[in-house]
């Protein structure tokens, strides 16, 4: 491999018991931990583990209603804990941020649901908090049921991205326009907090928001929270050019990852931006073990605790399709949904019947890609080749059972990255955004519409 530097490494987690991403019922595998998860105990001891595997970014995942799809209720997500509790990561971060010192934190918070100017003030707050550890992930929101907890009707997808780009113009004028750089002065001597002549109002009046300001919040060591995006579609794409600094890939095939970042990278110059400024890490569900005989005994005893149907009300959720409503030899009807778009929801995909989607559903990796299944010479080995296919800049880990897979790629793993260059001694002072960008700046530049909104 060419050119090789250290990866990007972040924990994925949501605060709930039943995570989704490929272990939402393995909570009941007797070495997991995550029944521990309404206690601040388990997240404390999960953060501290992260921060000392060298992890560069704990990430929180995060819904708004329960998965309600799959049989036209939630009964399946209730019994299993399906993304259950959801609660608050914002309230999560600042009792991780006091008890670690390196590692940042990313939190998903929709812009369907929010409003600007409490979303402004909330992440200026932790921006402070952490002096400059946070990231924030944007999403638009799909489930249906939470939109009905706001007591609203599903936005069309692309709707849900035009309300997004008009979020973040208010949430951009608050955190780069309303104050000036030298407007906080904080003085005992001149008895002045802030210079009024440099605060100013935003006065916002648009199709989805109005909001007058000024921010109630001095400039944070970011000012603009580091910024991730996840969306996949040809508008999420779209989205993510003129506004990501970080992308969550969602695709495995990486060919694919290339050409879409590649399409990305160069839609965000078109734009004015410099694409060297995107970075993009990928999932993996990895599971490690010294040889083949323990990886397997490991899948079987990760098989013996999975619940197919679980899985599959997590994944009904994400389509928007129920398929409990087919038989296993029907296929399933192409059809434009509002929620994130899978292989039975785009046009181009290959059909399926809902016997193949519940037969990809029996096995406890159907989000693993085998890539990152065995050994830690052979894993090691798939993830250099992956990366030099796909040019991502680093991954995303989804534990199968928490903490133990973190511990295992810490110990199995991580050491086998090393020696090749792919772990380990990445920046690891300052802010998350002046260790990620190629400028070391704490801030974003005026390429980008947030910095160009700075006076």
């Amino acid at each position: 491999m060419t050119d090789t530097k250290p990866l990007f490494f972040g924990l994925y987690e949501q605060a709930c018991v039943g995570n989704g991403s490929g272990a939402v019922s393995l909570w009941t595998h007797p070495d997991d931990r995550r029944l521990g998860a309404l206690d601040l105990r388990y997240w404390i001891d999960l953060a501290r583990r992260a921060e000392e595997a060298e992890f560069d970014l704990f990430f929180f995942g995060d819904v708004l209603g329960m998965y309600d799809t799959l049989g036209g209720g939630p009964a399946t997500a209730l019994e299993w804990g399906v993304e259950l509790p959801a609660h608050d990561p914002l309230l999560h971060i600042p009792a991780l941020a006091a008890v670690t010192e390196r590692i940042a934190f990313g939190a998903t918070v929709s812009t369907t649901y929010e409003h600007p100017f409490a979303h402004a003030r909330r992440f200026s707050t932790l921006d402070h908090l952490t002096a400059g550890r946070i990231a924030w992930n944007i999403v638009t929101s799909y489930l249906p049921g939470a939109a009905a907890n706001f007591g609203l009707d599903v936005l069309a997808h692309d709707s849900r991205y035009d309300r997004a780009d008009e979020f973040l113009e208010v949430v951009y004028d608050l955190w780069e326009r309303s104050w000036d750089d030298d407007a906080y002065v904080g003085s005992r001597e001149l008895r002045r907090f802030a210079d009024p002549s440099k605060v100013l109002r935003v006065d916002h009046e648009g199709a989805h928001f109005r909001v007058a300001g000024p921010h109630v919040s001095p400039p944070s060591p970011q000012r603009t929270p580091y910024l991730i995006q996840a969306g996949w579609s040809p508008r999420g794409r779209e989205f993510a050019a003129r506004h990501a600094e970080l992308i969550f890939v969602g695709d495995s095939d990486p060919q694919a990852i290339r050409e879409g970042l590649s399409g990305i990278r160069a839609r965000a110059a078109e734009l004015g931006r410099d694409p060297e400024q995107i970075r993009a890490v990928v999932g993996m569900n990895p599971v490690l073990a010294p040889t083949r005989i323990e990886v397997q005994q490991k899948l079987d005893a990760y098989q013996s605790h999975y619940n197919a149907d679980a899985q599959l009300a997590a994944y009904a959720g994400w389509s928007g399709i129920d398929f409990a409503a087919y038989a296993d030899d029907e296929p399933i009807v192409k059809q434009s949904t509002n929620h994130t778009q899978t292989k039975e929801t785009r046009s181009d995909a290959p059909p399926l019947t809902a016997g193949d989607v519940r037969g990809r559903f029996a096995s406890v990796t159907a989000f693993a890609d085998d890539r990152f299944i065995g050994t830690p010479d052979e894993v090691a080995a798939n993830i250099e080749e992956f990366v030099e296919e796909s040019g991502v800049d680093g991954f995303l880990l989804h534990q199968y059972l928490s903490p133990g897979s973190l511990d295992d790629f810490s110990t199995l793993l991580a050491p086998r990255l090393r020696e090749r260059g792919l772990f380990g001694g990445r920046p690891s002072e300052g802010t998350l955004r002046s260790r990620l960008r190629t400028d070391g700046a704490d801030r974003l530049g005026a390429d980008h519409p947030a910095g160009a909104r700075r006076r």
